[in-house]
């Protein structure tokens, strides 16, 4: 059986900032600087908003491995 590395992460295509750092036992602002170095993907849906890419925690977590 194998186990579930993303069991913590919410099932939803985009995460909040703070759901990521949660995850990851980082700051918000870690998060945000990640993602400005291209280290997780996001979009902004509007001005002031941020949202990152489960996938691209997914693959965050797989390059570390």
């Amino acid at each position: 059986m194998a186990i579930n590395r993303y069991k913590d992460l919410p099932n939803k295509s985009l995460l909040r900032p703070d759901e990521v750092a949660s995850f990851f036992g980082v700051s918000k602002r870690t998060v945000y600087g990640w993602v400005d170095i291209g280290k997780l993907e996001g979009v902004k849906p509007t001005q002031g908003i941020l949202r990152i890419f489960r996938e691209s925690v997914i693959k965050l977590i797989k390059s570390e491995e």
